[in-house]
């Protein structure tokens, strides 16, 4: 069953509801827009905004019975509202990322629309992307198509010799 799907440049517009139904083993989804700007160089910048996602509508439905996913990428679209009940099945949800969306400028870490993710929810980019800290963490520990969860963020590991108090003799 499908654990990841990346829908990056495929001219999307809207998020219908029941776009995913059936995909309750999905872990991470990508529906972001163009993040690629002309220091990528123009030939890639023009090639791959002409396909960017632009989606505007995000139906309150979308993601239902996406009880697994753990990672919803929607920034660089233009989504300008979302309903208060959109997240309500993603309790697993770790990470949001809806930075560069107009709806993110009236939205704040508070607001009701997180309400459903906000206990296991700690990376929730609404102004400022800050990194792929879980997804990097999956591809080096091949983990990325499992259906392993944790409770809480990655887990910082130790350099050896860290953290151990050195005896006096």
């Amino acid at each position: 069953e499908l654990r990841v799907l990346n829908l990056e440049f495929n001219k999307l517009q809207k998020l219908e509801g029941g776009a995913f139904q059936g995909l309750s083993k999905l872990k991470v989804l990508w529906v972001t827009g163009n993040h690629y700007t002309l220091e990528d160089g123009a030939a890639t910048f023009k090639r791959m905004d002409g396909s960017k996602n632009m989606i505007t509508t995000v139906d309150k439905d979308a993601f239902a019975g996406l009880h697994n996913l753990q990672v919803l990428l929607m920034h660089h679209n233009n989504i300008t509202d979302l309903d208060d009940s959109t997240f309500r099945d993603l309790g697993k949800l770790k990470v949001l990322k809806i930075v560069d969306n107009p709806v993110a400028k009236t939205l704040k870490k508070s607001s009701p629309v997180f309400d459903p993710i906000r206990k296991y929810c700690y990376q929730l980019d609404i102004k400022r992307d800050s990194g792929d800290e879980l997804e990097d963490l999956w591809e080096n520990t091949k983990t990325y198509l499992t259906d392993d969860w944790f409770e809480g963020p990655v887990k910082k590991q130790k350099k050896k010799g860290q953290g151990k108090a050195k005896k006096e003799l």
